[in-house]
């Protein structure tokens, strides 16, 4: 049988005993502990217990102390309304008592529901560190099973760099000063492996004042932690190809005037573009603050600037900035719309190298030019004599014959 009927069912029994031993006290209030053990019947079992408990006083009551005692006549109308009233408030308190157990149980399951179905763990927590009930998803987190983590405290599975922290915390929450907090933290797990995890915490009272447990709410982050240092490390190996980079790189955001291309903003620049254009402090700044009048002597420039950032392709040019006096070749492409890359290096001495070379090709060409005229000179003028001699009756003095050649073929 169940221990609450069980209870419930003695109850009214154990009233009508003690009401039997005081009765020279109590007569003539018949229902005075009757009525109570009904209601506490009711407590104990809800429905059930509170009819069994309320019909078993009320027969106990009229046998024993209903006129005429020892027997189930009635001689006044009075008493048999007393009883039949005894039993409906009994009934009716047993019924509200049901509807709350109920309410209960349904306010319990759903918890209980909550509880042990939640995306994240969650955990009730002694003050001393032990666990009081965790759910399903804490366990999966740190791998132990519920019976194991409950013999042991938060302490024992915190990562030793996090513990103190942890505690600190704890500490400020149980001297008032804080009603809640969140850290991110290790726990180690049951195979020894470190896991990252959120945890948030609040503190429950007691009536009295004292602490009663903590809620714990522990969300894996691991993946997420993963992720972070993957990204750190991607950008530390950004950072020195950025910083040790011989190219010069600019990023940058166009600025428009009436929907034109007209100037634009230094982001971010790499060391190589202080080193080669000499420019400092550049960052957040208007190029046309850095190089005045760039957008008057390299509208080019610009407008190919503005043509990338707005979605075109990537481009590559040849520029002579006259403010700086320096020659670049230049790559443009654009990450983000508004925004452009350009990487350069400068080539004013190989500009020079061009000019100079092309300089020293067309003197040459002159000179081979200038050579070459006096040489068919030469030639005629032999060729004269040649022929001088010849009507003179004497010897060509000159040979010329591989011009005869070159004409025969």
């Amino acid at each position: 049988m169940n221990p609450r009927l069980l209870l419930a069912l003695l109850l009214p029994l154990f009233a009508c005993g003690l009401q039997w031993l005081l009765w020279e006290h109590l007569q003539p209030y018949v229902w005075l502990l009757l009525l109570p053990a009904a209601f506490g019947s009711a407590w104990l079992d809800g429905l059930r217990g509170g009819l069994a408990g309320s019909l078993i006083g009320a027969a106990l009551a009229w046998y024993f102390f209903v006129p005429p005692v020892y027997s189930f006549r009635l001689e006044r109308f009075n008493d048999g309304l007393s009883i039949v009233l005894f039993v409906g408030l009994g009934g009716l308190f047993a019924w509200f008592q049901e509807q709350l157990r109920r309410a209960r149980q349904r306010i319990e399951i759903r918890y209980d529901a909550t509880f042990e179905q939640a995306a994240v763990g969650l955990a009730l927590v002694a003050p001393d560190g032990h666990w009081l009930r965790v759910n399903r998803k804490l366990c999966a987190i740190v791998g132990y099973a519920p019976e194991e983590l409950l013999g042991k405290t938060f302490q024992d599975i915190t990562h030793p760099d996090d513990l103190n922290t942890d505690l600190e915390f704890v500490r400020r929450m149980l001297a008032r000063e804080l009603s809640t907090y969140s850290m991110e933290k290790r726990y180690r797990r049951k195979d020894g492996a470190e896991v990252w995890i959120n945890l948030t915490v609040a503190l429950v009272w007691s009536a009295d004042g004292a602490p009663d447990y903590f809620i714990s709410v522990v969300e894996d982050i691991q993946a997420r932690k993963q992720v972070e240092g993957a990204l750190r490390t991607s950008e530390r190996s950004y950072r020195t190809l950025f910083d040790s980079m011989m190219n010069g790189f600019a990023h940058c955001r166009m600025l428009y005037e009436d929907g034109v291309a007209s100037d634009f903003i230094y982001l971010a620049v790499n060391p190589a573009f202080t080193e080669l254009t000499g420019l400092r402090d550049v960052t957040g700044r208007r190029v046309s603050e850095v190089i005045p009048g760039l957008r008057a002597s390299n509208p080019e420039m610009i407008e190919i600037y503005g043509r990338v950032a707005r979605g075109g392709g990537p481009e590559r040019f040849e520029a002579f900035v006259e403010a700086l006096g320096m020659w670049f070749s230049v790559a443009v492409h654009s990450p983000q719309p508004d925004h452009f890359v350009a990487v350069f290096d400068v080539i004013t001495e190989r500009k020079r190298a061009e000019t100079e070379l092309q300089r020293r090709n067309q003197e040459l060409e002159r000179f081979d030019a200038a050579s070459v005229g006096r040489e068919l000179q030469m030639i005629e003028l032999k060729g004269e004599i040649n022929e001088l001699a010849r009507q003179l009756g004497r010897t060509p003095p000159y040979d010329l014959g591989f011009v005869t050649a070159q004409e025969a073929q």
